[in-house]
């Protein structure tokens, strides 16, 4: 059993953690787990090797619009990566 103190400084724990992380809190109340970010790193994964392929063809079919594709594909797999990382 808690004593009295600990009991007041878990609400204390308690109201911070819903002021400052509304939505894990809720999940966390709700007893729901996590999603699995087994789809989310498939799709990074693709997302990095289509843009690889399509700048190895632009360079070997010396295709600017291959490789120009390929650039725009790299800088979004860039902004994904980089916005993953802000989540995690």
């Amino acid at each position: 059993m808690l004593s009295h103190h600990d009991r007041q400084e878990l609400e204390k724990i308690e109201r911070w953690f819903e002021l400052t992380e509304p939505a894990l809190a809720a999940r966390l109340r709700s007893g729901k787990p996590a999603q699995p970010p087994l789809l989310r790193l498939a799709v990074v994964l693709t997302l990095d090797i289509i843009a690889g392929l399509l700048m190895l063809l632009g360079v070997v079919l010396n295709s600017p619009a291959l490789l120009l594709t390929g650039m725009i594909t790299v800088t979004t797999a860039v902004i994904v990566h980089l916005s993953r990382f802000g989540r995690d």
